[in-house]
């Protein structure tokens, strides 16, 4: 890697801080079906891009795409934030439960998050990753 794409970040500790709480707050957000909450989080900018859709551009677009996916039996469950400066990544799962399915695991789907956030700490951007088993038979671990 060159060192021209390596960088450092110059936001303050609290700026960033207050975007990992922002990001955070996205999930909840969209987790209780709350899309005005969501939105107040989010640029009138902002971009969406998930595998398998279009990419979405602005505000308005971005919420249609929120408030189709809202559901009681869909949750976001996070692992990890790393956060640098106007940059978070969240790694977690998306969670699906089945309805009437007490006592049986759902159904989940790994992801990464990548968020770019505005100077007033705003989600600017997302683009998720979705955890895929590489094709075809794979080696012994250590081979």
């Amino acid at each position: 890697m060159t060192s021209d794409r390596i960088r450092t970040s110059s936001a303050h500790p609290a700026v960033t801080a207050a975007g990992v709480n922002h990001v955070l707050l996205t999930y909840h957000y969209l987790d209780i079906g709350d899309i005005d909450g969501y939105a107040s989080l989010t640029e009138t900018d902002v971009t969406l891009d998930h595998p398998g859709a279009p990419p979405r551009r602005g505000r308005e677009a971005v919420l249609r795409a929120h408030t189709a996916q809202v559901s009681p039996l869909r949750r976001h469950e996070l692992d990890t934030v790393i956060a640098d400066g106007e940059t978070i990544v969240a790694l977690g799962r998306v969670v699906h439960s089945a309805p009437g399915a007490a006592g049986r695991t759902p159904a989940g789907t790994d992801f990464a998050d990548v968020f770019t956030l505005s100077g007033q700490t705003l989600v600017r951007a997302c683009r998720r990753y979705y955890y895929a088993p590489p094709p075809g038979p794979q080696p012994p671990l250590g081979s």
